[in-house]
């Protein structure tokens, strides 16, 4: 049988090594989350500051009670974001809309295009090489 804290200490650990993937400095909260109470967030990430992560790795989507475990230990000023490692792939989660589009009103957006549109493209070039080999 499965250790639910266990599973969610592997998912925490997961979410940490996919912001260190993208550069951010990120920690589980884990033990700690005990000393700074109950509020704490599951990853600390400074960088991403002000998002509140609640990190979840389950089969079984609870989704009212994550959205509202993420709103009410987030503080005021933080975005609540659950992140959900499912089927091998994670989802975010953003309980208010609103937050999601504050986020993206900061953010380059074109910048992210042409990165999403060059990496498009050197996928097709190693696809169109591998297969002439």
């Amino acid at each position: 049988m499965v250790n639910a804290k266990d599973k969610g200490k592997r998912g925490e650990r997961m979410w940490v090594a996919v912001l260190r993937f993208f550069g951010f400095a990120a920690k589980r909260t884990g033990f700690h989350q005990s000393q700074q109470g109950c509020d704490a967030p599951d990853v600390t990430c400074p960088d991403t500051s002000p998002i509140h992560w609640e990190v979840k790795n389950a089969k079984i989507a609870k989704l009212k009670d994550w959205m509202a475990q993420a709103m009410g230990d987030a503080k005021e000023w933080e975005i609540p974001v659950v992140v959900w490692r499912i089927f091998g792939r994670w989802v975010a989660i953003f309980p208010n809309a609103e937050d999601l589009l504050q986020i993206l009103q900061h953010a380059d957006l074109k910048s992210l295009e042409e990165q999403r549109q060059l990496q498009q493209k050197k996928g097709k070039d190693n696809e169109s090489t591998n297969t002439t080999n």
